[in-house]
């Protein structure tokens, strides 16, 4: 609340400085803390305006190379961090034309989305945190949550994402629906998280999170798409990290089922399913450690 607040306070003088025109606020996702804002540039074209109450730099990192490499995404126009207001990350981005990709068309749109994946795995620029670092305090705390829920603690999660013959690429890391614009026939990608790891982790996150809504039945069929989308993936890699979504997912399921729900998880299955990814999670971790 705290960050928000600092970004909302901050608003007037980033208008004010950049010379833009406050059209309205943007719906964002609704986990996240930051001020979205439609603008208009002094051309008259409409751009977005994204405050983040805290200094960061690595999602326009993430952004300024993909625009650099056309890789579609929304292009990044300006940044700063305490550039117009103290701790206060702006980026300034070219408004790209669509919508969000509901959660239930994820898993009809797998191989599109892994092959855009591809495009974006990019030279890792500097800013950029590795992905074994973003996840820990996740899968740390997904272990504690599956302990008290009684299922198998899996403790060598984050394990394989170690492995020192993986060669990190710029990935987006945080591959969902609404994190991806559906643009003409095409996707673009917004929102990233400013990780970089093995390629195989975007793809698997897609995957293990169109479970959500296909059930768990789905998974061994989407794994296969999202092979055959990208041959240059490993699938001992990709089950690995599916795995480790899959700890953060069932996690989810545990403490916030209504965001399932929302999202068309079948609520007369959902405790079953919830114990079938387990399940799975559990096997793939073993097999890859």
């Amino acid at each position: 609340m705290a960050s928000f607040e600092r970004a909302a306070e901050a608003l007037p003088a980033h208008l004010a400085a950049l010379e833009l025109t406050d059209v309205g606020p943007m719906a964002g996702s609704p986990l996240s803390a930051n001020m979205l804002r439609e603008v208009r540039l002094r051309d008259g074209s409409l751009a977005v305006l994204k405050l983040i109450g805290e200094p960061q730099s690595a999602e326009a990192a993430t952004l300024a190379a993909w625009t650099a490499h056309r890789v579609p995404c929304a292009p990044l126009l300006d940044h700063g961090v305490g550039t117009h207001a103290p701790d206060v990350t702006h980026l300034l981005l070219g408004k790209v034309p669509g919508a969000a990709l509901p959660h239930t068309e994820m898993a009809a749109a797998t191989a599109q989305a892994v092959r855009l994946f591809r495009q974006a795995h990019l030279k890792p620029p500097a800013e950029v945190e590795p992905l074994h670092g973003f996840l820990s305090p996740r899968l740390h705390e997904a272990v504690q949550i599956w302990r008290e829920s009684g299922l198998p603690s899996p403790d060598d999660a984050l394990r394989v994402l170690t492995d020192p013959d993986i060669e990190p690429v710029l990935l987006h890391g945080d591959a969902v629906g609404f994190n991806l614009l559906r643009s003409g026939d095409g996707l673009a990608l917004i929102d990233p998280a400013g990780v970089c790891g093995p390629a195989e982790f975007d793809a698997a996150r897609w995957v293990a999170r169109s479970l959500a809504v296909t059930g768990p039945g789905a998974l061994d069929a989407l794994t296969e798409v999202a092979l055959s989308a990208d041959p240059l993936l490993q699938q001992p890699r990709f089950d690995a990290c599916v795995a480790v979504e899959l700890v953060i997912e069932v996690r989810h399921r545990i403490t916030s089922p209504h965001v399932f729900l929302s999202v068309g998880a079948p609520a007369q299955t959902f405790s079953a399913d919830t114990r079938l990814l387990a399940e799975a999670a559990t096997r793939r971790l073993a097999a890859a450690l």
